[in-house]
């Protein structure tokens, strides 16, 4: 093998958790300026949320003998998966749970001859435009995206909440991304004191945004955005972003919005239930919990690697 894999067995949490929005460009409110009140759908009404989760198995080196280089890579496994609601129903988990996918990658900083690894249980991922810490968070959101896009074709449930921002790959389903963690305001200064006025089951204005990637821009695949206030807390704390894709009927674009509003305080958790509350929701909880059992044992992974590696 022209390729010597050194692990570096006790360094798995070094790569940065933080996801980072990519830029969006304001353009606008697509709505009068004014708080609006959400409402809960009538009927039957099926809810899906959609997550992912990640963990690292195992850093490592690897040394190129070929061109006398060496890389940095990372063994971990992805998992995905959704959990589907009725509302006003008894929803048991085991009924509820749907779609989960698990994934092992071994993500490579740098140019090399997949096929050197094809024996591994790892699907080889090489990475040359970013950090390995991106790259894996943006392949954990192409299987989201895939799980949300099955769903949708299976089951059609009237909402799907997607955890962080929208692909492009689930566009035309009823899908709204969540993001829980607010890095910038995209709302002009002069609206901007209408996210302290926003009380629990309300909402802003519709905002319109411009392209989030070059795959957007390139199929002028717009989106409009909005913030959702999920408790009683002062100020925007408590506050969460939503986002979809631009639809031709706005009519449609509003009354999921409204939606949104009125549904997500009532999955928001306490500060007793998860640290990360209210915006960590509690089916996405379960969801994560769930995924993480299925990911399997660390210590074996991390063993079997070293058993192949260290031989």
């Amino acid at each position: 093998m022209a390729y010597k894999v050194s692990l570096k067995v006790w360094e798995v949490d070094d790569i940065e958790s933080i996801e980072y929005e990519e830029s969006e460009q304001f353009a606008g409110l697509a709505e009068e300026e004014r708080i609006y009140k959400g409402c809960l759908p009538e009927g039957e009404f099926t809810i899906a949320f959609v997550d992912g989760v990640r963990r690292m198995d195992c850093m490592a080196y690897i040394w190129d003998d070929t061109k006398k280089t060496s890389y940095e890579g990372v063994f971990a496994t992805l998992g995905a998966g959704a959990i589907l609601l009725k509302l006003d129903r008894l929803n048991l988990l085991e009924n509820a749970l749907c779609e989960q996918t698990i994934k092992k990658i071994f993500a490579i900083k740098g140019s090399i001859e997949k096929m050197a690894f094809k024996d591994l249980d790892y699907q080889i991922e090489t990475i040359t435009d970013t950090e390995i810490s991106l790259a894996l968070l943006r392949l954990l959101r192409e299987e989201e995206a895939k799980v949300a896009k099955s769903l949708w074709i299976k089951k059609q449930p009237d909402l799907i909440v997607c955890d962080g921002t929208l692909r492009y790959r689930i566009k035309g389903a009823n899908c709204v991304g969540f993001i829980k963690t607010i890095k910038r305001l995209f709302i002009s200064r002069e609206h901007a004191y209408l996210l302290q006025e926003l009380k629990k089951g309300e909402r802003t204005p519709i905002i319109r945004v411009h392209y989030q990637t070059e795959v957007e821009e390139k199929q002028e695949w717009e989106k409009y955005t909005w913030y959702v206030k999920l408790n009683d807390s002062k100020g925007i704390g408590g506050l969460v972003r939503v986002e979809m894709f631009k639809e031709e009927n706005f009519e449609k674009v509003r009354r999921i919005a409204d939606w949104t509003a009125g549904l997500l305080p009532l999955f928001a958790s306490s500060p007793f239930q998860d640290f990360r509350s209210p915006q960590n929701l509690l089916p996405i909880r379960v969801l994560e919990n769930t995924l993480r059992k299925h990911l399997g044992s660390p210590n074996m992974a991390r063993r079997k690697l070293q058993e192949i590696f260290n031989a």
